[in-house]
């Protein structure tokens, strides 16, 4: 049953960072994917080391892995000088 928690943490996740990176972030089914992936590789981490909050470090690992893809972007990425004249 917290498999099923942790998956829905990295769908909200990876649903609220496609709305506030509107157009500017990755499309909607792989933020929703890397929320996922980020929500599941932080909680197996932190229960790896035995350690409490995993539903936090969940969070902490949805929103690492969204920041991370949505940064380093090829096509576009988040924090560049985009101003046009």
């Amino acid at each position: 049953m917290n498999l099923l928690a942790y998956i829905t943490i990295g769908l909200v996740i990876g649903w609220l960072s496609r709305v506030i990176t509107k157009d500017r972030g990755v499309t909607m089914y792989p933020s929703l994917a890397f929320g996922v992936l980020g929500a599941l590789s932080g909680t197996a981490i932190v229960q790896f080391l035995d350690l409490a909050g995993a539903a936090f470090y969940a969070v902490v690992g949805a929103v690492g892995v969204l920041f991370t893809v949505n940064v380093f972007r090829q096509d576009e990425p988040i924090f560049s000088d985009t101003e046009t004249l």
